[in-house]
């Protein structure tokens, strides 16, 4: 870990740089997310009270709290990862929205927004591990949750970089619940990880993550870039192992039936400034094509055009991937 050292010229200094608090206010839209924001304690990793290990909740999600539901919905989950502070997982979902649209898909997606924002350190990534390990049960809570009252629609999830992590753990814990696991009308549509920050061999068949891909997703993708800089510095300095977004699951592991995972670092350009805002971890190692960890969902134009998009990421594959267009 003390490898760290030599990238902490690459970290933010702070939560919310000046930049981004002058402008702050131009996110003041209606949001969709499921939070388990302030749930935990963000030096321990420990719950706060009376939080437990399954509540979350909820804001201007369809179906819940009173908010009216469209006809012919499907429920599209976005799942940020470290060092996401509220507004940067709002910009987040604002952007993923930007580039889905261009892609000719319009409907509602929801954040599920975590205390990922910890030091950036490697205390503090030890602590945001922690973190999502815990949002493993919450988010299966919701999943579960929503399918109950909503047994036939689709299900779409798509989860960035430390999101992985609890993705991992929500299926592992919905694959131990008898409905979910026996019962084929409770499967998981879609499943689309962008650069996972979790282990190459975590989604293998002999694994319980592969085992519960077969049992629960219909659709399983892991989209990686093997020119991530984030990843081939941080993640493997820290963890000693490649990520499985980096080169995709370890070759000599077997895959779950329904694993499908592909190389997007041509549909990542080698721009900066992702969210339309300066983010030094990841802009200042960018030199190439595949480079931004932040650029899987797309590129903002730089404010103040923030709201028109210079590139759509490889969410065009997502979309794709969704109407079945590709293998």
């Amino acid at each position: 870990m003390n490898k760290w050292s030599g990238y902490k010229n690459l970290l933010p200094k702070s939560r919310l740089t000046p930049s981004t608090s002058s402008i702050a206010n131009m996110w003041n839209t209606k949001y969709e997310i499921v939070s388990t924001r302030s749930h935990f304690n963000l030096q321990t990793g420990e719950l706060n009270n009376p939080h437990d290990a399954e509540d979350y909740d909820c804001l201007n999600v369809p179906g819940f709290e009173g908010i009216t539901r469209p006809d012919n919905y499907e429920l599209i989950l976005y799942i940020h990862g470290v060092w996401s502070g509220l507004f940067a997982a709002r910009e987040q979902l604002g952007r993923i929205k930007l580039s889905l649209n261009a892609n000719g898909y319009t409907d509602q997606v929801i954040c599920y927004s975590w205390d990922s924002n910890t030091a950036m350190d490697p205390s503090g990534w030890a602590v945001a591990k922690s973190i999502a390990d815990q949002n493993g049960s919450k988010l299966a809570k919701f999943l579960s949750d929503y399918r109950v009252k909503f047994p036939d629609d689709n299900i779409r999830i798509v989860a960035h970089s430390l999101g992985a992590k609890i993705v991992e753990n929500a299926l592992i814990s919905l694959d131990q619940n008898q409905t979910w696991n026996k019962n084929s009308a409770y499967k998981i549509t879609s499943i689309h990880l962008i650069g996972a920050a979790i282990s190459d061999t975590a989604t293998s068949k002999n694994k319980p993550f592969g085992i519960a891909i077969d049992n629960i997703v219909k659709s399983f993708y892991n989209l990686y870039s093997s020119e991530d800089k984030v990843l081939q510095s941080l993640y493997v300095n820290t963890e000693n192992e490649n990520p499985l977004g980096l080169f995709g699951m370890k070759k000599e592991q077997p895959a779950p039936t329904h694993y499908i995972e592909y190389d997007v670092k041509s549909e990542i350009p080698p721009l900066k400034n992702a969210s339309g805002i300066y983010q030094p971890y990841s802009d200042n190692s960018v030199k190439g094509w595949g480079d931004n960890h932040s650029g899987y969902i797309g590129f903002r134009e730089r404010y103040p055009s923030h709201k028109s998009l210079k590139d759509d990421g490889a969410v065009n594959l997502i979309v794709s991937d969704w109407k079945g267009k590709r293998a």
